[in-house]
């Protein structure tokens, strides 16, 4: 097995009493290190079975399953769980133990001391965005949804397992707090660089966050295990394409990132600064609007001349509300807080809500016409003649 193959499905198969067809049928995968595999299918179709396989919640009926080279039915299970990260939906965390001493719980099984196990929850805490002195002491039902969710990130992560099992763990959110989880844990990828499998319904999500999908049917038969690109570009089948629904260009569009595309600068103005100062700085700049900032340089509103006017005793309350966005959402996002915006644009901010630049539709535009088309050179997608073959037909390399 090369190297950089951190998890190897061979032939795997989960048969249960009593019933006739099993619910995973010769599954095969091959997974890098540093990759993020989504399974995607139909409800009942055995992604979450497939899943649970790979960290024995669920015992393989017969096949093989290999991390790091090693069958994972040598191990201990208890054991082999400890070492790998796991999310649901649900969270699932302790509701009388606080934040702190549920993000500690498996390094505490690991045999970790108090200071290291307290030193690496705040660390944790800080890096998933919860402050550790304001959060590490309460209980889960004192945060809400998304901050749960993120708390349940932070366990997962807890002993540095090199894998992570994702069970549609942003699905009980609204969408606003989901898109930020996806963003947060996109961000949190790039520095972590963890072997995910990540389990979902919502192809749009698989898009966004995979780097390989794999389309499951009854069974989990790979109908097609590919790229995001390839995968709205050359769908394998009919059932694929079904799959994937109507709006395939679209959905391309959450195949870059905003911090992929050049940003441009629009004046800023301090929420403290006088409104006749305001407009003079207006009037100095080219541009026909500016944002109003906070101390901390975060966006507030967007003005214009005619806000300022309306409103000249309260910069504060003149003009439209900002839409932000992040760099590790995708120009879909970009896209939408645009049409959102009546100037037009879309607000980037960092991770601590500053602003960072904005992103036009002018330049959204560019991007698109300046994609290369399948097959030219530079596209990075093959033409027809290389496209991916139906799932009977997938080699175990194209698996």
């Amino acid at each position: 097995m090369s190297h950089d193959v951190m998890i190897d499905l061979q032939q795997v198969n989960k048969f249960y009493r009593g019933q006739k067809a099993p619910v995973v049928e010769n599954m095969s995968m091959t997974i890098q290190q540093g990759e993020i595999i989504v399974l995607v299918g139909p409800s009942g179709c055995g992604k979450t079975t497939t899943m649970k396989m790979i960290n024995r919640l669920i015992e393989p009926s017969s096949g093989r399953i290999l991390i790091d080279g090693t069958d994972v039915t040598a191990l201990d299970g208890n054991d082999l769980r400890r070492q790998i990260g796991y999310v649901i939906q649900q969270v699932g965390l302790f509701p009388h133990m606080s934040v702190a001493t549920n993000v500690g719980l498996v390094p505490k099984m690991l045999g970790w001391d108090a200071k290291r196990i307290e030193a690496r929850a705040d660390e944790l805490l800080h890096l998933v965005g919860l402050e550790p002195a304001i959060y590490r002491n309460r209980l889960p039902r004192q945060l809400s949804g998304g901050q749960q969710q993120r708390v349940g990130v932070a366990r997962a992560l807890a002993a540095d397992p090199p894998v992570m099992l994702m069970d549609e763990p942003f699905g009980a959110t609204d969408p606003m707090t989901r898109d930020r989880l996806q963003n947060e844990f996109l961000r949190l990828q790039e520095q972590l660089r963890k072997t995910i499998v990540f389990v979902t319904h919502d192809f749009d999500e698989a898009i966004k966050m995979g780097t390989r999908i794999a389309v499951l049917g009854e069974r989990s038969k790979i109908r097609q295990f590919d790229t995001p690109e390839n995968l709205l570009a050359q769908p394998a089948d009919s059932t694929v394409a079904q799959f994937i629904g109507r709006g395939a260009r679209l959905k391309q569009l959450d195949l870059r990132r905003v911090d992929a595309i050049t940003w441009q600068d629009v004046p800023l103005i301090q929420l403290d600064k006088p409104v006749n100062g305001a407009k003079r700085q207006l009037d100095q700049t080219e541009g026909s609007s500016a944002l109003t900032v906070d101390a901390d340089n975060r966006p507030l509103r967007w003005v214009n001349a005619d806000d300022l006017a309306a409103r000249p005793d309260a910069l504060d309350e003149a003009g439209q509300t900002v839409t932000t966005v992040e760099p590790q959402a995708t120009l879909r996002d970009a896209l939408d807080a645009m049409l959102a915006s009546r100037d037009g644009a879309a607000v980037v901010v960092d991770e601590h809500g500053r602003y960072a630049g904005t992103v036009t539709l002018d330049g959204l535009m560019q991007v698109i016409h300046h994609t290369p088309e399948r097959g030219e050179p530079g596209s990075g997608v093959p033409d027809q003649r290389s496209a991916v073959a139906p799932a009977a037909e997938l080699t175990p390399e194209q698996r």
